[in-house]
């Protein structure tokens, strides 16, 4: 509870108190001692009850309320202070319509209101006009005071549920965040694993030279250093050996070029390495059989196109080794001047009759295609199988 619903709960308490106290006084037939005295004990023992804390069971504010009650009617019968207990009868219904449980409260203002009546065809003779009127009156405070207590609780039960609201929606903002900074994570570790494909690929180049051109090197080397000799043995395969050599220096020429062109690949070029060390990957741990075809001339792609593909491929074949049962997958990419084409065709178990429900992954790969603008297309393969068509804008424009 906080400060100011404490000190407005507690000064409407304080209010109740002193309106109580003056009405009291002020409705007393005969001021006398005893009668002053029983009403301060009356009035201090509500006032208890008043202020007893919210975790007070029911039961001992029943009790309690039973006592006031007994010692109300008493003040009535025994002292004659009639409009004095009528006043204080008031008060109790009122009381036991904002503390006591529903059925309680009615039982409670139930055998009040019987007591008033008792009271009232007992010693004071009334008619029974006036017995229903003061019925009425009674029966209108509970009927007040329960309405105030039912919009009371609905305005807290508003007001919890709303604390709640604010709870969890600062319980989703925190989600949020860590989902956006888990995406980012996500992205930028997809561009490192592309950058690895390329850093990769340039590792297998650099082997390349030393197995290829490093040996022809060295066989030009070794004839070059026994061409004095073969000059001194026998002139006739001079002509031979140097057309070898030229030979050889060819093919190493053939292969720095190569091998230049390779290594020129900058970042826009890095898709279809990517790709290709992907497939091998998945290929090398999974033990799936995954044929990689490139149709036509593929032209360079920028990071925002091949990034999506990157994850897209993996996320397919994810898909395939987990719930396809597959053994063979078709991978088989092209570009034309606007998109890049990808399908990713597999054996598996579904067929036309099987009810495919897109999961996480198979939904993630539309989601990524919507985002740069591109399309997904699933459908079944015959006999078997799956086909996962996608179509990435070249120019995506993220």
């Amino acid at each position: 509870m906080n400060l100011k619903s404490f000190l407005h709960n507690r000064m409407r308490r304080v209010f109740f108190n002193l309106l109580l106290l003056c009405i009291l006084i002020k409705n007393i037939n005969a001021v006398t001692v005893p009668n002053l005295i029983f009403a301060m004990v009356i009035f201090t023992l509500y006032s208890v009850l008043l202020w007893l804390p919210n975790t007070v069971s029911s039961t001992k504010r029943i009790f309690m309320g039973s006592m006031v009650l007994i010692l109300i009617a008493f003040f009535w019968g025994g002292f004659g202070e009639d409009r004095a207990a009528i006043v204080l009868m008031f008060y109790l219904i009122g009381y036991v319509a904002l503390r006591l449980p529903d059925k309680l409260s009615l039982i409670f203002a139930t055998i009040v209101i019987a007591t008033n009546v008792i009271i009232l065809l007992k010693f004071e003779h009334s008619t029974m006009d006036d017995i229903f009127t003061l019925f009425i009156a009674h029966a209108g405070m509970f009927a007040i005071f329960r309405s105030a207590r039912i919009r009371r609780e609905a305005n807290e039960l508003k007001a919890h549920h709303f604390k709640e609201l604010q709870e969890i929606h600062t319980q989703l903002e925190s989600a949020h965040k860590e989902l956006q900074q888990a995406h980012k994570e996500l992205e930028d570790s997809t561009v490192q694993s592309l950058r690895y494909a390329v850093l990769e690929e340039r590792t297998r180049i650099a082997r390349d030279i030393h197995d290829s051109i490093g040996h022809g090197l060295t066989s030009i080397i070794v004839q070059l250093q026994a061409f004095p000799y073969i000059m001194k043995a026998d002139s006739s395969e001079i002509d031979k050996t140097l057309q070898t050599i030229l030979e050889i220096t060819r093919g190493c020429l053939t292969e720095v070029r190569t091998v230049v062109h390779q290594m020129a690949l900058d970042d826009e070029g890095i898709g279809l390495i990517a790709l290709q060390s992907l497939i091998k990957q998945v290929r090398e741990h999974s033990g799936l059989n995954i044929k990689f075809t490139i149709t036509d001339e593929i032209t360079e792609w920028k990071l925002e196109t091949c990034e999506p593909l990157y994850r897209i491929l993996q996320e397919a074949l994810t898909n395939v080794i987990r719930h396809a049962e597959a053994t063979n997958v078709e991978v088989t990419i092209f570009n034309n001047e606007a998109n890049v084409i990808m399908s990713i065709e597999d054996n598996g178990k579904f067929t036309e009759q099987t009810q495919f429900k897109p999961g996480f992954g198979l939904s993630g790969i539309k989601e990524r295609c919507q985002k740069v603008g591109g399309s997904c297309l699933i459908q079944s393969r015959d006999p078997h199988g799956l086909a996962l068509i996608v179509k990435v804008p070249l120019d995506s424009g993220i």
